[in-house]
């Protein structure tokens, strides 16, 4: 009998990928990279890689249903899982492991954000395979650590000692958030680092357990809401207690806390994060002179190693550039070189307190 749930999360906006990503319409709901597929879509593609149909939860801001399911039609409503409230990570995960407790105590996980581009679906698949086996013997959680390739400030970093607990499994001695760039060279350069993915391979009951040590209230909260979950009293039960959970990340609560029940699980599958345009770009196909293009109608002309995405069809011609990013939507045009990308949050921000957040 299949006890694997795959959970996908789905609940961010990706202000830094503007104006393509808004408020409105975030970046998992985009095809970013021109393939025809949403993120959302690549990842619900992935995820049947790994168990049936009807095991996979996506996890939502209750603004964003309606995408969801009109990107995933095969879903059925228990599937959906809608928060009233935007309240994190650690909140939406505990909802949505709730919702498998209810199904099925024994369920073993595998959790995962929307908004990654995996290139070897079949390493991917063998990694989370070996994970599984070891999570089936220890009630541990494994977080899938990617080898750092390059020193990235906007990644998390994993500390990990370097002899293996088993296959592909390491302990781990520190987390470190967002580094500068100096610390960021440092840890490039010692080879001791893996980049925290946000992947996780967990049973319910070993992830339920360390919620109820680390997150008591909001976990007892979902424990009393569990008997009417995939009900027809959900919603009720939801919107009554969403108010009162805690608004924290999923690391901050329950990863960083529980040190000596986290292991590390060695991945490497051609892994790309799509936080920044950079990461848009490194990933995108280019054409001879470096470009790449997502647009029905875009036209270059004597411009080189741009990124330019364009949303609908729109004509757009681009010339005389170099190195820089332009970004077309309804809500908004962004041009700005590419070594500039760090800066879009700030733009964001400034634009905010000018005009307000109509067109964000």
């Amino acid at each position: 009998m299949n006890k694997l749930y795959v959970i996908i999360m789905a609940g961010g906006v990706g202000s830094r990928l503007w104006p393509i990503s808004t408020q409105h319409k975030p970046k998992q709901f985009c095809d970013l990279l021109g393939t025809g597929e949403t993120l959302l879509q690549a990842t619900y593609q992935r995820a049947l890689h790994l168990t049936e149909a009807a095991h996979i939860l996506v996890v939502t801001n209750k603004q964003w249903s309606h995408l969801v399911m009109e990107q995933l039609p095969q879903l059925l409503p228990n599937q959906l899982v809608a928060e009233p409230m935007r309240k994190n990570t650690a909140t939406a995960t505990l909802y949505a492991i709730n919702k498998v407790a209810n199904l099925d105590m024994q369920a073993e996980l595998v959790i995962m954000p929307c908004d990654h581009v995996i290139t070897d679906t079949l390493r991917f698949k063998q990694v989370i395979k070996t994970g599984l086996k070891y999570i089936r013997k220890k009630d541990e959680l494994l977080t899938v650590g990617i080898k750092v390739s390059r020193p990235e400030i906007n990644y998390g970093y994993i500390q990990y000692l370097p002899e293996a607990i088993e296959e592909q499994v390491y302990n781990i001695k520190t987390f470190t958030e967002k580094p500068t760039k100096e610390i960021a060279n440092a840890f490039h350069r010692s080879g001791d680092f893996l980049w925290y993915s946000g992947i996780k391979v967990v049973s319910v009951a070993t992830l339920l357990d360390l919620y109820a040590e680390h997150l008591p209230d909001t976990s007892q909260l979902f424990e009393e809401v569990r008997p009417y979950l995939n009900t027809e009293e959900e919603e009720r039960c939801i919107d009554k207690i969403s108010p009162q959970g805690e608004t924290m990340a999923f690391r901050q609560a329950v990863m960083y806390k529980a040190t000596d029940k986290v292991k590390v699980l060695w991945g490497d599958f051609g892994w790309t994060d799509l936080t920044l345009w950079g990461e848009v770009y490194s990933t995108h196909d280019k054409d001879y002179l470096g470009n790449a293009v997502t647009g029905t109608n875009v036209v270059m002309y004597d411009a080189s190693n741009c990124l330019v995405e364009v949303a609908g069809d729109k004509l757009v011609i681009i010339s005389g550039l170099e190195d820089y990013i332009v970004a077309d939507s309804p809500k908004g045009l962004l041009i700005c070189p590419r070594d500039q990308e760090n800066e879009v949050k700030n733009m964001l921000l400034e634009t905010k307190r000018q005009v307000g957040d109509k067109y964000l």
